[in-house]
């Protein structure tokens, strides 16, 4: 990925579209416009290039499609995407970027994809919206790569605390950042550095996934899954995955 793209002048935006899981053109031979295509949490699909390169894209990627580029994509596991096809001043290699944290540009890509579809007379400026908010995604993860390392190895040891003892319910922000031997604030700064969620947000959704194992599992009882994932409160636990995946845990398949 060019450092360049701070410069990018998108000239046309030609598509802005929701593809549903399994749908959507799998071959692709010189493409019209560059494109942004940004993946679902549970989509993963490997684009095999002309030149013989594949590059495989997973969950909350964004990946950059470049123009005259020609691929068929192979599906991995179905998930759909939001796709943005646009003509820019500007040129670069296939690229994607794991992002941190995708749900602003998400909600940018799907309310431009709304749009497009109801063809609102202001389609066109919400999809030019969501194009500069991916552009400035990708300087906030190039910064983050510049990110010295010694300032990242301060919060390794909560890391690793986290990724050990995750389901741990007294494991608290306090308690990460004595760890780490330095204050909430600072330990919170670099932690949203690095990983562009709060630590609390990052625990939370540790937690949250580890909960749709044991729910799918079907062996548990709901106040055993709770505790199971940290939570002291049933009643806490159920709010927390209902605001996060839309149903109850009763409900989820």
């Amino acid at each position: 990925m060019k450092r360049e793209w701070n410069e990018a002048v998108i000239t046309k935006v030609a598509l802005a579209v929701y593809v549903e899981p399994n749908a959507g053109k799998h071959i692709h031979k010189n493409r019209l416009f560059h494109g942004f295509v940004l993946n679902e949490e549970n989509s993963i699909k490997d684009y095999c290039f002309s030149d013989g390169r594949v590059m495989r894209t997973g969950g909350g990627d964004l990946f950059y499609l470049p123009k005259h580029s020609s691929y068929y994509v192979k599906t991995i596991e179905r998930g759909g995407c939001y796709a943005i096809n646009f003509d820019a001043e500007m040129d670069d290699e296939p690229f994607t970027v794991k992002l941190r944290n995708t749900d602003a540009l998400q909600k940018s890509f799907k309310a431009a994809c709304g749009e497009w579809r109801s063809r609102n007379p202001a389609c066109g400026a919400a999809a030019m919206r969501a194009l500069y908010d991916a552009i400035y995604h990708l300087q906030k993860e190039q910064e983050r790569d510049y990110m010295p390392g010694d300032r990242e190895s301060l919060i390794a040891p909560a890391v690793e605390a986290i990724e050990r003892d995750f389901t741990d319910c007294g494991l608290t922000v306090a308690r990460l950042a004595a760890i780490c031997a330095m204050s909430e604030v600072y330990f919170r700064k670099i932690f949203m550095h690095r990983f562009g969620v709060s630590p609390k947000e990052y625990l939370i959704r540790k937690r949250m996934e580890y909960a749709k194992q044991l729910i799918a599992s079907g062996q548990l009882a709901l106040s055993d899954i709770a505790v199971l994932c940290g939570y002291g409160e049933p009643c806490h636990f159920s709010r927390e995955f209902k605001k996060r995946f839309g149903v109850s845990p009763n409900h989820y398949q």
